[in-house]
Order: structure tokens, then sequence, then C-alpha cells
């Protein structure tokens, strides 16, 4: 399967297989797998019948890689969640919960595809294989810290770690199961309310119960003034340094009111940036979004890069970020900028989830590169 063909380069080769790949998620997604035929795969692929066959030897190679690839993405977002989340049980468990729901991984095309082969699983060693030892590893995982958060809880003897860790992969699987009904319009928000519910209703010594249901469809807005979006300028700064100074101890930078102050203070004063800050109804600071201005010379045209946005823990989920970032866009429509470029960390779902509702699209043409100079 991995043999290299004549008469084609090599990069060419991956790029072609990697294409058969998706089409054959996109085909199975469409036909499910007692219709499916390379034929299908094909026309999806906008190849023809021959060069599926130039790339697998059949159909079957062609499905073990599939569920090969789709098993290893999905096993590696854990463990790369799992490596950012630090050396604390409870983030870590927290941590594979939001890599389940990671948008990429379950994409409705996804999901049906992981369905379809499981449930295939019996009767096929080698599917059996490849679920079956992807499941062991994550389910051995999570027993681990299950067992890890009871200990530090001292529930030794009231609480038994393995029913745990099989009440959160049920958890998890029940999830998949609803977006793959649900498709598209599967509530996030809502998945990501309930599994932290769960979380602190049987560790509450680890986690924090999430606002009510009723707090949390409470939502802020512009419309009815709960909220207020305004660009930013000296009389904020108090609000501003404060916010900025929170938002760089999420990454992992030491707390540094001045810096924040000084660096905030001369973006607004030398006009470096565009800042827009939310306020409650009370004036009370939420969150903001910094943009600095950029320019394209391809398309010769200004564009925005949005560097930071954060949203005050206390208020999250309540629709602060997505206003803030519909603000970000009216401003860099009206400024006639052909596109807002951003970047964010790779386990962090939540922030990626809201972006690609409001549109935004993940670069797959290119590579980013940075040379540091520090």
């Amino acid at each position: 399967m991995g043999e290299k063909k004549p008469g084609i380069s090599t990069t060419i080769q991956a790029e072609r297989r990697r294409l058969l790949v998706d089409a054959t998620i996109s085909a199975i997604s469409e036909h499910g797998l007692p219709k499916l035929t390379l034929a299908k795969i094909a026309d999806i692929a906008g190849l023809s019948a021959g060069s599926v066959n130039f790339h697998f030897a059949s159909k079957e190679a062609l499905l073990l890689e599939t569920l090969t690839e789709l098993a290893l993405e999905f096993e590696q977002r854990i463990l790369l969640a799992l490596d950012n989340a630090g050396n604390n049980p409870a983030d870590r468990l927290l941590a594979m919960f939001e890599a389940s729901l990671d948008p990429n991984i379950t994409e409705p095309r996804k999901t049906a595809v992981w369905f379809a082969f499981t449930s295939e699983a019996r009767s096929r060693e080698d599917y059996q294989r490849i679920c079956g030892a992807q499941d062991k590893k994550i389910f051995n995982i999570t027993l681990q810290l299950c067992d890890e958060i009871i200990h530090q809880g001292n529930r030794e003897g009231l609480m038994n770690a393995r029913a745990m860790a099989n009440a959160v992969q049920g958890l998890i699987d029940e999830i998949w199961e609803a977006i793959l009904y649900a498709g598209e319009g599967y509530d996030r928000d809502d998945a990501r309310f309930m599994y932290l519910s769960f979380l602190a209703s049987v560790f509450p010594w680890a986690y924090e119960m999430p606002h009510s249901q009723g707090a949390r469809e409470g939502q802020l807005a512009t419309a009815d003034k709960s909220l207020r979006i305004v660009r930013a300028g000296r009389e904020q700064l108090g609000d501003l340094a404060r916010l900025f100074d929170l938002y760089r101890q999420f990454y992992r930078q030491k707390a540094d009111a001045a810096l924040a102050r000084k660096f905030m203070g001369d973006n607004l004063k030398k006009a470096r940036s565009v800042v827009f800050i939310a306020l409650d109804s009370d004036d009370n600071a939420l969150g903001f979004t910094q943009l600095y201005p950029g320019w394209c010379s391809v398309s010769a045209n200004p564009v925005w890069t949005l560097y930071d946005l954060f949203v005050d823990p206390a208020v999250r989920q309540r629709g602060v970020g997505r206003a803030l970032m519909q603000a970000a866009e009216k401003m860099a429509r009206k400024s006639r900028a052909s596109r807002i470029d951003l970047e964010t960390a790779i386990d962090n779902y939540g922030a990626q989830a809201l972006y690609e509702s409001l549109g935004y699209e993940r670069e797959l043409e290119f590579y980013k590169y940075s040379l540091s100079l520090v």
C-alpha cells in the first residue's frame, strides 16, 4: 500500500492519496458502506476510476487507510490536548472532552463514517483491530485520570474509577451520536454545558458547576442594550489593561499590570491598533479584541490581523466574544479591507467553533513560519 508508483512524483502521489481518502469520507457519509463503489469515490475526487486503482490496490485497501487516518487524527488531537493541559488530572480530563468536540474531528461526515465502520467492526477483524485498539487506549487514559481525580478528593472507597471512566466515555459517545443526527445544526455550546455540568456533579471538588441553564440562555446582546461594544479610547485604558493582563496570563505569561498598561496605552496613543471593548449595562468591562492593520500585496488591498480576543471567564458562552468579532468585521468592511486574518491554538476548540460559525475558514494551502528573534 505504501509502495511508490512509477511515473508520478512522491508529492503528487501523497496528495492524490489524501484526496481519495477525503473523497471516501464524503462517499461513505452520502451513500453508506454497503453502497460504496470506487466509481462514486472517483467522481467525488474528480479523478478517473483508474486513478483510484493506481494509488490503492483495492477498495478495501482504501477503506482501511481511511479508517486508519480517522483514528490517528482523533488520537493525535486527544494526545495533543493532554500535552497542552499540564499535569492537573482535572484539566487533562476536561481537555479530553474539549478535544472530543473539536469541530474538525466531529464534522458530520466524519462522525457518519466512524459509526459506519464501528457498526461493521463486529464482523471484520481488521476494522475491529483499528477501532478496538484506539478505544482501549483512550479508555485507559480516561480511567487513569478519573482515578487521579478521585484520589485528589479523598474519595477512594466511595467512588469507582472504572465506573466513572465508563460514564465519561458514554457521555462522549452520546454527544457524537447527537452530532451524527443533528449535522451542522448541532449546538456545541449546549454540549459543553452538559459535560461541564456532569463533571461538576460527579467531581465537585475538581470542577465548578457552570451557570444555570436559565442564566446561560440569558445571552448578553447589543439589541437589548445588555451589552455595548465600543472602540476603546484612553478613558477605557484601566479596564483594558486589566483584561490584557489576564489575556497574557491565559497564554502562560506572568502577571504584569505595568507592562499591560504601558503596552495598551502606547497602542492607543500611537494608533498602532484598533481595540474594541465589551461593556455591560453597568459599564463593567467584559472582554476585548485587538486588530492590527496591514496590507496584502497580491490583492493590493488592506487587511486586518485579529491578534487578540479575550472574554472574562465569568461571562463566557453568553455572546460577548461573538459580539466583539462582529464589531471587528464591521470595522474591517468599512475600511474596505479584503480580509481578516487570525491564529489560534490547535487545541482551542471553543474559539475555533466561534470563528467557523462566523464564516472564518481554516487555511489549508499554506504553512505558517516564524523566526524567533528574542
